[in-house]
Protein backbone atom coordinates (compact mmCIF):
# COMPACT_ATOMS: atom_id res chain seq x y z
CA UNK A 1 0.00 0.00 0.00
CA UNK A 2 1.79 3.63 -0.83
CA UNK A 3 1.25 5.82 2.16
CA UNK A 4 1.62 9.40 1.97
CA UNK A 5 4.69 9.83 3.01
CA UNK A 6 5.43 7.71 -0.53
CA UNK A 7 3.98 9.72 -2.36
CA UNK A 8 5.82 13.01 -1.28
CA UNK A 9 9.56 11.51 -1.57
CA UNK A 10 8.02 10.62 -5.33
CA UNK A 11 6.94 13.47 -6.30
CA UNK A 12 10.54 14.97 -4.82
CA UNK A 13 12.42 12.30 -6.71
CA UNK A 14 10.32 13.63 -10.01
CA UNK A 15 10.95 16.99 -9.99
CA UNK A 16 14.61 16.11 -8.89
CA UNK A 17 14.96 14.54 -12.15
CA UNK A 18 13.40 17.42 -14.08
CA UNK A 19 16.13 19.73 -12.29
CA UNK A 20 18.81 17.39 -13.56
CA UNK A 21 17.42 17.09 -16.91
CA UNK A 22 17.70 20.69 -16.89
CA UNK A 23 20.86 21.21 -16.07
CA UNK A 24 21.74 19.10 -18.07
CA UNK A 25 20.24 20.91 -20.93
CA UNK A 26 21.86 23.83 -19.98
CA UNK A 27 25.16 22.18 -20.29
CA UNK A 28 24.00 21.25 -23.66
CA UNK A 29 23.19 24.83 -24.82
CA UNK A 30 26.98 25.89 -23.41
CA UNK A 31 28.15 23.43 -25.41
CA UNK A 32 26.07 25.06 -28.53
CA UNK A 33 26.79 28.50 -28.04
CA UNK A 34 30.73 27.39 -27.95
CA UNK A 35 30.47 25.70 -31.16
CA UNK A 36 28.69 28.26 -32.81
CA UNK A 37 29.69 31.16 -34.84
CA UNK A 38 26.55 33.19 -35.79
CA UNK A 39 25.53 35.62 -33.73
CA UNK A 40 21.85 35.37 -34.31
CA UNK A 41 22.31 31.58 -33.08
CA UNK A 42 24.05 32.73 -30.45
CA UNK A 43 21.65 35.53 -29.23
CA UNK A 44 18.87 32.31 -29.34
CA UNK A 45 21.04 30.39 -26.96
CA UNK A 46 21.42 32.71 -24.72
CA UNK A 47 17.63 33.89 -24.10
CA UNK A 48 17.07 30.05 -23.62
CA UNK A 49 19.91 29.70 -21.16
CA UNK A 50 18.29 32.66 -19.02
CA UNK A 51 15.24 31.26 -19.05
CA UNK A 52 16.24 27.97 -18.24
CA UNK A 53 18.01 29.12 -15.08
CA UNK A 54 14.78 30.77 -13.76
CA UNK A 55 13.54 27.65 -13.56
CA UNK A 56 16.52 26.07 -11.96
CA UNK A 57 16.13 28.39 -9.57
CA UNK A 58 12.28 28.14 -8.72
CA UNK A 59 13.02 24.27 -8.60
CA UNK A 60 15.53 24.57 -5.82
CA UNK A 61 13.68 26.49 -3.62
CA UNK A 62 10.50 24.36 -4.14
CA UNK A 63 12.34 21.43 -3.71
CA UNK A 64 13.98 22.55 -0.67
CA UNK A 65 10.18 23.62 1.02
CA UNK A 66 8.76 19.76 -0.25
CA UNK A 67 12.07 18.26 1.88
CA UNK A 68 11.38 19.89 4.81
CA UNK A 69 8.13 19.50 4.73
CA UNK A 70 8.08 16.07 3.74
CA UNK A 71 10.95 15.22 6.89
CA UNK A 72 8.67 16.90 9.47
CA UNK A 73 5.49 15.47 8.43
CA UNK A 74 6.08 11.93 7.95
CA UNK A 75 9.38 11.37 10.08
CA UNK A 76 11.23 8.79 7.46
CA UNK A 77 12.92 5.70 8.16
CA UNK A 78 16.85 5.75 7.54
CA UNK A 79 16.84 4.76 4.21
CA UNK A 80 14.21 7.27 2.86
CA UNK A 81 16.18 9.67 4.84
CA UNK A 82 19.70 9.37 3.70
CA UNK A 83 17.83 9.83 -0.14
CA UNK A 84 16.06 12.81 0.96
CA UNK A 85 19.12 14.35 2.11
CA UNK A 86 21.35 13.30 -0.58
CA UNK A 87 18.67 15.25 -2.74
CA UNK A 88 18.93 18.14 -0.75
CA UNK A 89 22.71 18.33 -1.29
CA UNK A 90 22.42 17.43 -4.96
CA UNK A 91 19.64 20.20 -5.59
CA UNK A 92 22.05 22.83 -3.75
CA UNK A 93 25.19 21.56 -6.46
CA UNK A 94 22.69 21.23 -9.43
CA UNK A 95 21.88 25.04 -8.88
CA UNK A 96 25.44 26.05 -8.45
CA UNK A 97 25.95 24.41 -11.97
CA UNK A 98 23.41 26.01 -13.77
CA UNK A 99 25.25 29.86 -11.98
CA UNK A 100 28.02 28.91 -13.61
CA UNK A 101 27.40 27.99 -17.05
CA UNK A 102 25.49 31.59 -16.79
CA UNK A 103 28.53 32.67 -15.91
CA UNK A 104 30.39 31.19 -18.47
CA UNK A 105 27.94 32.33 -20.81
CA UNK A 106 28.31 36.15 -20.00
CA UNK A 107 31.96 36.12 -19.75
CA UNK A 108 31.94 34.72 -23.34
CA UNK A 109 29.87 36.76 -24.78
CA UNK A 110 31.70 39.80 -23.22
CA UNK A 111 35.09 38.64 -25.30
CA UNK A 112 36.39 40.76 -27.61
CA UNK A 113 39.08 39.58 -29.57
CA UNK A 114 37.76 36.69 -31.28
CA UNK A 115 41.05 35.26 -33.06
CA UNK A 116 42.36 34.72 -29.41
CA UNK A 117 38.95 33.30 -28.59
CA UNK A 118 39.73 30.86 -31.83
CA UNK A 119 42.80 29.55 -30.02
CA UNK A 120 41.13 28.80 -26.78
CA UNK A 121 37.77 27.38 -27.59
CA UNK A 122 38.38 23.87 -27.97
CA UNK A 123 40.37 23.51 -24.73
CA UNK A 124 36.91 24.81 -23.22
CA UNK A 125 35.24 22.66 -24.91
CA UNK A 126 37.14 19.66 -23.88
CA UNK A 127 36.93 20.17 -19.94
CA UNK A 128 32.82 20.75 -20.80
CA UNK A 129 32.81 17.72 -22.14
CA UNK A 130 34.85 15.92 -19.15
CA UNK A 131 32.76 17.89 -16.71
CA UNK A 132 29.24 17.51 -18.73
CA UNK A 133 29.96 13.84 -18.20
CA UNK A 134 30.75 13.92 -14.85
CA UNK A 135 27.81 15.41 -13.92
CA UNK A 136 25.53 12.98 -16.47
CA UNK A 137 27.27 9.85 -14.74
CA UNK A 138 26.74 11.16 -10.77
CA UNK A 139 22.97 11.79 -11.13
CA UNK A 140 22.69 8.32 -12.95
CA UNK A 141 23.95 7.00 -10.12
CA UNK A 142 22.03 8.00 -8.10
CA UNK A 143 18.69 7.31 -9.84
CA UNK A 144 20.03 3.79 -10.32
CA UNK A 145 21.46 3.37 -6.89
CA UNK A 146 25.16 2.58 -8.55
CA UNK A 147 27.90 2.83 -6.27
CA UNK A 148 30.47 2.16 -8.85
CA UNK A 149 29.30 4.82 -11.40
CA UNK A 150 29.49 7.65 -8.59
CA UNK A 151 33.34 6.06 -7.38
CA UNK A 152 34.31 6.59 -10.89
CA UNK A 153 33.44 10.18 -11.29
CA UNK A 154 35.25 11.17 -8.05
CA UNK A 155 38.62 10.09 -10.19
CA UNK A 156 37.55 11.67 -12.77
CA UNK A 157 37.44 14.61 -10.41
CA UNK A 158 41.38 14.29 -10.03
CA UNK A 159 42.84 13.95 -13.30
CA UNK A 160 40.49 16.53 -14.49
CA UNK A 161 42.09 19.09 -12.18
CA UNK A 162 45.47 18.19 -13.64
CA UNK A 163 43.72 18.67 -17.32
CA UNK A 164 42.83 21.95 -16.26
CA UNK A 165 46.20 23.51 -15.59
CA UNK A 166 48.04 21.90 -18.53
CA UNK A 167 45.01 23.61 -20.66
CA UNK A 168 45.67 26.95 -19.04
CA UNK A 169 49.72 27.23 -19.87
CA UNK A 170 48.67 25.64 -22.92
CA UNK A 171 46.65 28.50 -23.66
CA UNK A 172 48.34 31.33 -22.35
CA UNK A 173 51.53 29.92 -24.56
CA UNK A 174 49.48 30.03 -27.19
CA UNK A 175 48.66 33.49 -27.09
CA UNK A 176 52.10 34.90 -26.86
CA UNK A 177 51.61 36.84 -23.98
CA UNK A 178 55.31 38.68 -23.31
CA UNK A 179 53.95 40.24 -27.23
CA UNK A 180 50.44 41.38 -26.58
CA UNK A 181 49.44 44.17 -24.92
CA UNK A 182 47.26 44.90 -22.32
CA UNK A 183 43.82 43.83 -24.04
CA UNK A 184 45.05 40.51 -24.37
CA UNK A 185 46.00 39.97 -20.60
CA UNK A 186 42.17 41.52 -19.68
CA UNK A 187 41.39 38.53 -22.41
CA UNK A 188 43.44 35.62 -20.36
CA UNK A 189 41.90 36.71 -17.14
CA UNK A 190 38.79 36.59 -19.02
CA UNK A 191 39.57 32.68 -20.17
CA UNK A 192 40.75 31.79 -16.55
CA UNK A 193 37.39 32.86 -15.33
CA UNK A 194 35.86 30.68 -18.05
CA UNK A 195 38.17 27.48 -17.46
CA UNK A 196 38.13 27.82 -13.49
CA UNK A 197 34.00 27.82 -13.53
CA UNK A 198 34.35 25.13 -15.56
CA UNK A 199 36.65 23.34 -13.19
CA UNK A 200 33.91 24.29 -10.86
CA UNK A 201 31.57 22.25 -12.41
CA UNK A 202 33.35 18.86 -11.93
CA UNK A 203 33.50 19.77 -8.49
CA UNK A 204 30.08 19.47 -7.76
CA UNK A 205 29.51 16.57 -10.03
CA UNK A 206 31.86 15.01 -7.32
CA UNK A 207 29.44 16.23 -4.22
CA UNK A 208 26.81 15.03 -6.30
CA UNK A 209 28.55 11.66 -6.54
CA UNK A 210 29.59 11.96 -3.14
CA UNK A 211 25.92 12.48 -1.98
CA UNK A 212 24.92 9.60 -4.33
CA UNK A 213 27.28 7.48 -2.43
CA UNK A 214 25.54 8.58 0.82
CA UNK A 215 22.14 7.27 -0.52
CA UNK A 216 23.28 4.14 -1.57
CA UNK A 217 25.33 3.01 1.09
CA UNK A 218 25.07 5.25 4.42
CA UNK A 219 28.80 6.11 3.65
CA UNK A 220 29.92 9.76 3.89
CA UNK A 221 33.53 10.06 1.69
CA UNK A 222 33.19 14.11 1.93
CA UNK A 223 36.48 14.98 2.22
CA UNK A 224 38.44 11.66 1.94
CA UNK A 225 40.71 10.66 -1.22
CA UNK A 226 38.92 8.41 -3.53
CA UNK A 227 39.68 4.83 -3.90
CA UNK A 228 41.02 2.99 -7.08
CA UNK A 229 39.46 0.14 -7.64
Amino acid sequence: MTTNKDFAIQKIEKEFEKLSNLVLRQLQLLHDLLTSDKKEQQDEIFQLLVKNEQKIDKYEVELDDSIIKTIVLYQPMASDLRRLFAIYHMTINLERVGDLVQKITCTYLELKDYGFLEESTQAMLDMLKITSKMVSKSLLSFINRDRDVAARTLLTNTAFDEMNKKLLKKTIKAAGLPKKSQVVLNNLVDMRTMLASIERIGDHATNIAEASIYAISGSNIRHQEPKKE
